[in-house]
């Protein structure tokens, strides 16, 4: 072998050396697909200021480049969006005027082309098609934080947006109404739903609604039983149990940790587990304890921290 040859034959395997088959990631080339644009039509003349975009999913993409232009892309006035989404739709307030708009989908690797439409509001006389874009929090949110700011996107034309908020039974426990775009409210504990509508003083539009769970326990404690403290065996097969009993409210999820010395500062391991728990372990001595936590961000006080020796 010529030694230049040589030379870059080592230098491949020592470039394939620097990465594991896992981080040689293969991208799927998407470039020749075609994105199908649904809704607006092309040429569509809307009676609402609140525009709805629609287009199909591209199997493979990550996101999605959303773009609107007043009146088009070929001589702008104006760029009125321009952003990166993962979803196949997207509501966007807008003026009485004409648009086009566009989309591509990508990856981290390639992209196809732009796939374009016109479209034009005439007036906001369908005022009450419009739709209400809850911005935060996110829906389904579990939080230990009682203070929420309730926020949703402006509608233009709207005098009043009525807010509502319901428990799980589906009963009211608040209502507002306001100009503003934002509230601030205090959750107790519980699953809630919230729901906000836009009105122009004779029309209304329908509501819109998110749920929240608030969760602001943290969960008990749990006390430890097997092995027991200060116990020996000859057994490498440890069976770790303990107790805990439950709070109401988000899901609650325990860990083990197993140090191999009193200061807990070298950690053997951490598992999330149940009770009982099963480990097979070297000789040695051991100190462990279980830390419970939520779906939340709760976390419950420590356990007791116990030791063992394994003979």
């Amino acid at each position: 072998m010529k030694k230049f040859q040589f030379y870059t034959f080592l230098s491949f395997i020592f470039f394939l050396s620097l990465f594991s088959c896992e981080e040689i990631l293969i991208v799927d080339d998407i470039s020749k697909e075609e994105i199908t644009l649904i809704a607006p039509a092309n040429n569509s003349v809307l009676f609402s200021t609140g525009a709805s975009f629609s287009w199909n999913s591209i199997e493979n993409a990550e996101k999605y480049r959303l773009q609107i232009a007043k009146p088009n892309f070929a001589n702008p006035i104006e760029i009125v969006l321009d952003t990166l989404i993962a979803k196949t739709s997207y509501t966007q307030q807008m003026n009485i005027g004409k648009y086009e708009w566009r989309v591509k989908a990508v990856n981290s690797g390639y992209e196809t082309p732009y796939k374009s439409s016109a479209f034009e509001i005439l007036n906001n006389e369908d005022f009450q098609n419009n739709t209400v874009v809850l911005l935060s929090p996110g829906n389904n949110l579990i939080t230990k934080n009682a203070i929420q700011k309730l926020t949703w996107q402006t509608i233009i034309g709207a005098s009043e947006y009525q807010l509502q908020i319901y428990d799980s039974t589906n009963e009211i426990v608040k209502e507002n109404s306001s100009a503003s775009t934002s509230f601030d409210y205090i959750f107790p504990d519980g699953n809630f739903s919230w729901k906000v509508r836009a009105s122009n003083g004779t029309k209304e539009t329908l509501y819109t609604t998110r749920k929240i769970v608030v969760d602001t326990k943290v969960p008990n404690t749990p006390v430890l039983a097997n092995p027991a403290d200060k116990s020996t065996t000859t057994a490498t097969d440890i069976n770790f149990q303990y107790s805990r009993t439950p709070m109401t409210g988000s899901v609650e999820k325990d860990s083990i940790y197993v140090y191999t010395e009193s200061a807990l500062t070298n950690l053997k391991f951490k598992e999330q587990v149940t009770s009982p728990y099963t480990k097979t372990l070297t000789s040695g001595s051991y100190y462990w304890y279980i830390l419970s936590f939520d779906q939340a961000g709760n976390k419950s006080n420590k356990s007791n921290v116990f030791s063992f020796t394994i003979n």
